[in-house]
């Protein structure tokens, strides 16, 4: 059995889209999900499947949130050994938080074939990629007029895969359950 996390996109925010994460618990766990945990409300599942294929295990998440919870969201899905790899990277470029940044990693729903060197810097540049993958980007978000800017809108708009990000401390948390 592999070991995953799926982050699902777009819950449980602004009263929209909302899945106790108990009721998602059980729905996996009752369906042939195996060790089944989630991490705070935002949609972090941790789960063993014995199914391999990446694609048709997100299909399989997104048709049992439809059927039981009544929309469709978008799961994005990485291997246990996947996270501990770009947080390697992220350890690597010898990442530490100071002031006025804040670094965050942005997982792809699929793979991104067009190539992009980066420094790649959005429009107000307040956020910066510094690393990418073709599936994970790692950004560091800078203050500008009074607050932080996110990486998600931004790597979505450069892509046009739908995306979702954490900060380095919820993935280093999620790989401890």
């Amino acid at each position: 059995m592999e070991r995953y996390i799926a982050f699902l996109r777009g819950i449980n925010v602004s009263g929209q889209k909302l899945i106790k994460m108990e009721a998602l618990r059980r729905v996996l766990a009752d369906n042939g999900f195996a060790d089944v945990k989630t991490f705070i409300q935002s949609g972090n599942v941790i789960f063993s499947a014995a199914i391999t294929d990446s694609k048709h295990l997100i299909l399989v998440i997104e048709d049992l949130i439809e059927k039981h919870f009544g929309f469709r969201t978008d799961v994005i899905l990485r291997r246990h050994s996947e996270i501990e790899n770009v947080l390697g990277v992220l350890e690597v470029i010898k990442f530490q938080e100071v002031e006025d940044r804040k670094y965050y990693i942005t997982f792809a729903k699929e793979e991104f074939s067009v190539q992009v060197e980066v420094p790649v810097f959005s429009k107000n540049h307040d956020v910066e990629i510094i690393y990418h993958n073709k599936k994970d980007f790692i950004s560091v978000s800078k203050e500008y007029k009074g607050t932080y800017g996110f990486p998600n809108s931004f790597i979505e708009k450069l892509t046009g895969i739908p995306s979702t990000t954490r900060n380095p401390n919820t993935l280093g948390k999620i790989l401890k359950l």
